[in-house]
């Protein structure tokens, strides 16, 4: 698995189309959330910024519901560089980051608290609807010292 999303990162990379993603840009945006560990759905928000041409750097808030009396945050930090599939409105961009995430369980009168730091990996789509909209879906993977996630993504991004 390492290896083939190795392979996709190199070759995103070695495409060199240009995106219209220019430094100095910026977008917040909403998503709706899958979390594989936490078995839940769940909201996130964030903000981009674009440090250079095609890079952008993005800081998002993921919140779960409620689960099997388990309580699921993160706050995590990415990198995406975004290059354009054939047209101008679609951006594929692979995923690149650390996380933090705070899990809290209560059951039966017991209470325990877990915090992770983990690596973020994964790949996503851009399409972008107009000059400010653009939707988008995600898959990113976070490893961690004892638990992993995968996070499916759908989302809604506005730019300024």
């Amino acid at each position: 698995m390492k290896k083939f999303f190795a392979m996709i990162c190199v070759s995103v990379l070695a495409l060199g189309a240009n995106a219209q993603v220019y430094q100095g840009q910026a977008a917040a945006g909403v998503n709706l959330l899958y979390g594989s560990e936490i078995e839940s759905m769940g909201v996130g928000a964030h903000f981009q910024y674009a440090v250079i041409d095609q890079l952008r750097g993005q800081v998002e808030f993921d919140a779960y519901f409620k689960h099997h009396h388990t309580n699921w945050y993160d706050v995590s930090i990415n990198a995406e560089y975004l290059v354009a599939l054939k047209t101008d409105m679609l951006y594929l961009y692979p995923i690149a980051g650390m996380t933090y995430s705070m899990v809290s369980y209560k059951e039966l009168g017991v209470k325990d608290e877990e915090n992770h730091v983990g690596l973020n990996v994964g790949a996503g789509l851009e399409y972008e609807i107009n000059d400010h909209f653009a939707a988008t879906i995600e898959y990113r993977h976070t490893i961690m010292r004892k638990v992993d996630q995968g996070v499916f993504a759908i989302g809604l991004n506005y730019k300024f």
